[in-house]
């Protein structure tokens, strides 16, 4: 069954109202804040480290590096969970994957790969759940076409086993959902042609492949489990059991561009915090909401709420790189890179019910890459 959604235009509105509104803003703070606690993952000097900030009415403060998160090589292969992030990473050509839980501050460590060397492979996705990881690699064959798969680890007993689940494509992207693993793949002999693999959690096998057109970018998972196609003119929302699909056109201009965001956080009711490229900003990079139900847009630009000298001399603000929202207080956390300063960011908080308004700002040794509110 397919059904089409036709409600662009609202992004567009929305983003120019949410430029509009916050123009001559309030900075004074709020009578009262709750208290927050906020993890933190940092980039600097080629590792990445988790450090746990105290937010109360007083401002933001560095309490200490996560001891649960170890620290690990910078790694372009992560996928993150509403309150864990998981990473694939290499050390001298052994391959692990780190899972972090924000919320009680623990890690899972384990090797990835025993039986083939980690060098000499090329790992294009990974995804997790309770039970298990999965890993997407393509692994080159000595006279032979390249070799696709998805390695399955188990999460339980004792000692950890993997199952290898051949497919006759290029891994792209997966994501799990009502126990079924759901991989995008791409037709290498065929120009642009992107198809979406179910493989059944349990038994490991493949259930069925559905054409998924050209240009088919991203997967995503919604607070209904339903899993999101992404493209760049529209989204394909799928259920996971049925498979129907339902068709979100975007309308010109009104893009919501995450395609290409690092930091994607869904919250409960269905919106994402993404960073969002606008070439025209002062700012290039910016913090932005997208509405799935709605298929909205807010977006916000930093000359709208902050001074030039606030920009470019208080906050040195080069590029937006993470994005959290704290629910209880009604906040957005926008992490940030420093311009010209590759090793050196920070975050801002700022309210945005009822009114508008930058709450405060914490310097960082590091790069923001996400935020967890816990």
């Amino acid at each position: 069954m397919k059904t089409y959604n036709y409600v662009a235009y609202i992004g567009m509105a929305l983003s120019i109202l949410a430029c509009d509104t916050v123009t001559n803003i309030d900075t004074e703070e709020p009578s009262s804040l709750f208290d927050a606690d906020y993890t933190v993952i940092l980039e600097k000097d080629g590792r990445t480290s988790a450090v746990n900030l105290a937010a109360a009415e007083d401002g933001m403060e560095l309490k200490e590096e996560s001891a649960g998160f170890e620290k690990i090589p910078n790694t372009t292969q992560n996928y993150r969970g509403q309150q864990s992030i998981g990473y694939y990473y290499t050390n001298n050509c052994q391959a692990f994957v780190q899972v972090f839980n924000a919320q009680n501050d623990n890690s899972f460590v384990i090797t990835a790969f025993t039986d083939i060397n980690p060098c000499d492979i090329e790992v294009t996705a990974i995804a997790y759940t309770e039970n298990a990881i999965y890993i997407a690699y393509i692994q080159e064959l000595a006279g032979k076409n390249d070799q696709f798969a998805i390695r399955s680890i188990s999460r339980t007993g004792g000692q950890a086993s993997f199952v290898d689940v051949m497919l006759d494509k290029k891994p792209v992207d997966m994501i799990p959902s009502t126990g079924r693993l759901f991989v995008l793949t791409a037709n290498e002999y065929v120009d642009n042609a992107y198809y979406l693999t179910v493989i059944d959690e349990e038994s490991k096998g493949q259930l069925t492949e559905l054409d998924m057109g050209k240009d088919a970018a991203k997967l995503l998972r919604n607070h209904s489990n339903q899993v999101i196609v992404a493209y760049p003119e529209l989204h394909t929302t799928l259920d996971p059991v049925s498979l129907d699909k339902t068709y979100t056109m975007y309308g010109k201009g009104t893009e919501p561009g995450f395609l290409t965001a690092k930091d994607v956080y869904m919250d409960s009711s269905g919106q994402i915090y993404y960073q969002k490229t606008e070439s025209s900003a002062v700012v290039n990079t910016v913090p932005a909401i997208y509405n799935f139900e709605r298929n909205s847009t807010v977006v916000y630009l930093f000359e709208n709420f902050l001074t030039e000298s606030e920009m470019d001399v208080k906050y040195n603000i080069g590029a937006t790189t993470a994005i959290g929202y704290d629910d209880a207080n009604g906040f957005i956390l926008i992490g940030y890179q420093k311009k010209n300063q590759l090793q050196h960011g920070g975050i801002l908080r700022v309210g945005i019910t009822p009114d508008f308004k930058l709450i405060d700002h914490i310097d960082l040794e590091g790069v923001p890459q996400s935020i967890f509110v816990k």
